[in-house]
């Protein structure tokens, strides 16, 4: 082989070696800088040190802060917002949860916690709180202010559960109540057929029929408490809500 030809070949081998060695050194390099860097957002330095819930009110902020898997200020790499908010809202009172990492060492938590509707009697004594969805929120010895008690077939699970379909149309009652007929209606029970009732506070009984048309059929019922109509006990069938059938001295 011509010696020129030979010197050049040796020449090109070594260039693709030097090329070779300097893209391994090159990757080892940015490996190594990868390992150092998430080394470092491993250390204290970047932990969630500082760690704020807002909007809770039934819901501890321990419980959230460890649902989340924050109780522990982990690194702020590791935490996974989207995950977490989905964590969270599976706390019975959740309705949703917005996590949000700030760098370098914070993580604020916002919720919007679930609005209770209706309550019903509860296995062991005192009663569950559902919220408008169906959602057991939690387990009282009396109901909150501002619900209705719920009449129906249908038991309560545990907190976090959902009211089984029994309860629907007595539920889709309660949530709907303006709330002009929400402090004079007491109790809202299904009936067998589907049909759904209400117990106003001063003793009267309403027959709504099924759940459908309730705008006109608390219409007709505002109407005859404002007349006066409904007075002591008494019965109102509301199943043709533009011709309700009052029947006075009706026990309630």
């Amino acid at each position: 082989m011509d010696p020129r030809l030979r010197a050049r070949r040796i020449a090109v081998s070594r260039r693709r070696g030097r090329h070779r060695l300097r893209y391994v050194l090159a990757v080892a390099g940015l490996a190594a800088l990868c390992a150092l860097a998430l080394l470092v957002l491993h250390t204290s330095m970047f932990s969630a040190q500082h760690l704020k819930v807002r909007g809770t009110v039934h819901t501890p902020v321990a419980t959230v802060l460890a649902v989340a898997g924050l109780a522990g200020h982990p690194p702020l790499v590791d935490v996974n917002p989207g995950l977490d908010s989905r964590r969270i809202e599976q706390l019975p009172w959740i309705a949703n949860a917005i996590v949000e990492r700030r760098w370098p060492d914070s993580v604020t938590v916002v919720v919007t916690e679930r609005v209770p509707v209706a309550t019903l009697p509860a296995e062991g004594g005192g009663v569950a709180v559902v919220d408008r969805s169906g959602r057991v929120l939690e387990r009282e010895t009396q109901a909150p202010a501002g619900t209705v008690a719920l009449l129906v077939a249908a038991k309560a699970g545990p907190p976090g559960s959902v009211l089984p379909v029994g309860a629907t149309g007595a539920l889709d009652v309660a949530r709907s109540l303006p709330g002009s007929l929400l402090s004079r209606v007491r109790v809202v029970s299904s009936e067998p057929g589907g049909g759904v009732n209400l117990g106003l506070a001063g003793g009267q009984q309403v027959v709504l029929g099924s759940p459908s048309k309730l705008d006109e059929k608390f219409e007709a019922l505002e109407s005859l408490l404002a007349a006066n109509v409904l007075t002591g006990p008494a019965s109102v069938d509301l199943t043709v809500p533009d011709q309700p059938i009052v029947t006075a001295g009706s026990p309630g």
